[in-house]
């Protein structure tokens, strides 16, 4: 790779990593990389699920036990009555725990973007199984997530490629 100095008047060439490093690396599998139940990408899919989940079921379990005229009612304290926020409770330190394993392996950088599809499957699944409504500006923000989601993917999945 070379970089032209802003005035041209030299060329520097980028020798931070041999040409040959980047060759073994598009034609060997990474070393180490876990397979199975502990591939990183399947554990980001799994703390975002895990995520969704528990959103739901705590919506649910907070509803559920909702009782407005208690002296407690503003804190949301009385939804802990409710088995449903105890499973998503559960499904939160899942998500937890997965959400570090996948901090091992991928940059922060990708993950955290990747996992923001959960801010499209809330809604969603919010309107399918809660029969809440979404207005049409909170579509067009879906909308703009789901562009970002793919703008973000896009380059993953050129990287994993060359993995």
């Amino acid at each position: 790779m070379r970089f032209a100095s802003p005035v041209g008047l030299r060329t520097i060439r980028d020798v931070s990593t041999p040409l040959d490093m980047t060759n073994d690396m598009r034609n060997k599998p990474l070393r180490g990389r876990p397979s199975g139940f502990g591939n990183p990408w399947l554990q980001l899919a799994l703390s975002v699920l895990c995520v969704f989940v528990s959103e739901l079921l705590l919506k649910r379990g907070a509803t559920d036990v909702a009782e407005p005229d208690s002296a407690f009612s503003w804190t949301g304290i009385n939804g802990l009555a409710s088995p449903l926020v105890w499973w998503a409770i559960l499904l939160i330190i899942a998500s937890f725990i997965s959400w570090l394993y996948v901090l091992r392996y991928i940059p922060i950088t990708i993950a955290f973007p990747l996992s923001r599809v959960v801010d499209i499957l809330v809604p969603l699944g919010c309107w399918i199984f809660l029969r809440e409504l979404i207005s049409p500006l909170r579509w067009c923000g879906i909308a703009l997530v789901v562009i970002g989601l793919a703008l973000v993917a896009k380059p993953v999945a050129q990287i994993e490629e060359r993995l």
